[in-house]
């Protein structure tokens, strides 16, 4: 392998604790699982929490299962995936923009705030036994008589670590661009109108700036303007939950000091729209958009040819930007105190713009890959091609629940986090960022990933397990299984155990990946990551790279 250098290192870190994160969500999405089988499983978790946290109160067993489905998405989305992405781009956008990162003394400050973070959310949850769920709907959160205290307030302060960090990371990759940016010096207000396609309309009306970055002729790569415009969404997501963190908090702070402040000061309609404006810019603004860059990016690579509608996909990037600011009400289609002129507007027709989008970024990379005929699926192709799928099954999911009156019979059920949710998490995201370290090794080490039936192992147990976990659900939902809910009964056993099943597949899946990834690298480099090198002679240096490659 060769000697990696500063930033593939910091890359290959971020990438390591992404992995762990995925290990972390799976392990608690398999015990969820497990409880939704068998209530009785849940009585044993209790058991072992309460050896673990002597002298606490015995949990309920809703507190325990709420406490860990209200953690679950943050360690999965912000600990899997925003690690990923973190590491990616650090190694991506300097690369292309041909700088180096702007700050780097950011970029570990980015790793352990990010992990502290998380871990401080998860404990909180598991632990902390903190339960509002990850929507956190008004008054929810600040109803200290359900939800514990502490558990709150470590919860608030563990999201509010998430999205500084966020913030950090937005600002270190905008600098970075603008700072290289046609080789001028921009400031962020014209990087701003820029991202929102401001000088190119004034070029139309003939009254071009042209001392403003502009995103659509001036060449710039692809993949940046799609980072640029989906950090947009980015910041926008991080302030308004940061927002909402620190208003729980303020709740949280004056509970403890014996002054409790009047839940009914925030109106709760306001609050959701708010909050859902700025949650829903992580799965309906950046996922779509940094995935749309990476395809762009990285399948022409792979094919060898030029990527096909070059010329308007960053226009389809624009657009993908426009819509995403108003489609938060497709989450409160089912929400009766919701206007209706909101829901049909904005959560059914301009929702239906995204699946506009989406379908020539899909039709773009395909076309890519199809003229490029005979191409060598190598294992990031594969992967690709995977995430197309994924994005594809739970589109489609997802146009279905985008109708005001088939989302009365889905929304609040099993179909929305399954088959739409967790198919575009695991089998479009998840494939789409294992697509990039597939890529991404090679590219930083020189070394091919040493075991191709592992990696063809991978991609056919990741697939069948995620796509049949989430079909599986999405059948019950539509049977009538409701999210959010313990049945204690065994009504939906036969589901949840076929899918638990499933789980386990995706998850041998994903162990398969883990080895063939450490068989690569070395095991002694994977720990040189994180341990000082010094702790490694060069016989036990070798001694572990003989093991790892045996």
């Amino acid at each position: 392998m060769t000697t990696l250098g500063w930033t593939e290192k910091w890359t290959l870190r971020f990438a390591v604790f992404a992995l762990l994160f995925l290990a972390l969500s799976g392990f608690e999405g398999m015990l969820m699982r497990s409880q939704q089988y068998d209530i009785n499983a849940l009585h044993s978790m209790e058991q072992i929490l309460n050896q673990i946290r002597p002298g606490a109160t015995d949990p309920t067993t809703p507190e325990l299962y709420y406490g860990m489905l209200t953690v679950h998405p943050i360690v999965g989305i912000y600990g899997f995936v925003y690690m990923a992405v973190f590491g990616a781009f650090y190694y991506l956008v300097p690369t292309l923009v041909k700088k180096p990162i702007k700050h780097p003394k950011l970029v570990p400050v980015n790793f352990f705030l990010q992990v502290a973070g998380v871990m401080i959310c998860w404990l909180s949850g598991f632990f902390g036994l903190f339960n509002a769920m990850y929507t956190l709907y008004w008054p929810l959160p600040v109803a200290f008589d359900r939800v514990p205290l502490y558990g709150a307030i470590f919860f608030m302060l563990g999201a509010a670590a998430i999205m500084v960090n966020i913030l950090i990371f937005s600002f270190n990759i905008f600098m970075t661009v603008l700072s290289s940016a046609s080789g001028k010096k921009y400031n962020f207000g014209q990087f701003l109108r820029s991202a929102f396609g401001i000088p190119r309309l004034m070029k139309w009306l003939g009254k071009e700036d042209k001392n403003a970055p502009n995103m659509d002729y001036n060449g710039m790569p692809v993949f940046i303007v799609a980072v640029a415009r989906g950090s947009v969404d980015t910041v926008i997501n991080a302030i308004v939950l940061l927002g909402a963190g620190v208003l729980i908090l303020v709740y949280g702070l004056f509970a403890l000091a014996g002054s409790p402040l009047d839940p009914m000061a925030v109106n709760p309609l306001v609050y959701k729209n708010i909050y859902w404006w700025g949650l829903d810019m992580v799965a309906d603004g950046n996922a779509l958009m940094y995935t749309a860059g990476v395809w762009y990016l990285l399948i022409p690579i792979l094919t060898g040819r030029e990527l096909f509608g070059a010329k308007v996909v960053k226009t389809v990037i624009l657009v993908d930007l426009l819509v995403s600011m108003g489609v938060w009400s497709h989450h409160l289609l089912g929400d009766t105190s919701q206007p209706m002129f909101m829901r049909i507007l904005s959560g059914q027709f301009v929702t239906w713009g995204e699946f506009f989008t989406m379908g020539l970024t899909l039709f773009v990379s395909v076309m890519t890959i199809w003229l490029a005929r005979p191409v060598k699926l190598s294992p990031s192709l594969k992967f690709a091609l995977a995430s197309m799928f994924g994005f594809v099954m739970g589109g489609i999911a997802g146009l279905i629940q985008a109708n005001v009156g088939l989302n009365v019979v889905y929304h609040n059920t099993q179909w929305v986090v399954a088959l739409h949710a967790h198919t575009f998490l695991l089998t479009g995201v998840g494939s789409m960022l294992f697509c990039v370290i597939y890529a991404l090794v090679p590219m930083m080490t020189g070394v091919d990933f040493k075991n191709k039936l592992l990696v063809n192992l991978h991609l056919v147990l990741w697939m069948v397990g995620s796509v049949g976990m989430a079909y599986t659900m999405g059948i019950a939902g539509s049977n009538g299984m409701l999210r959010r809910t313990i049945y204690e009964n065994g009504e939906f056993s036969v589901y949840t155990g076929v899918a638990f099943l499933f789980g386990i597949v995706l998850s041998l899946g994903f162990l398969a990946f883990l080895f063939n990834l450490v068989k690569t690298l070395g095991l002694s480099n994977v720990l040189s990551l994180f341990l000082p090198e010094k702790w490694f002679s060069k016989k036990s240096v070798d001694r572990l790279n003989e093991s790892s490659q045996a």
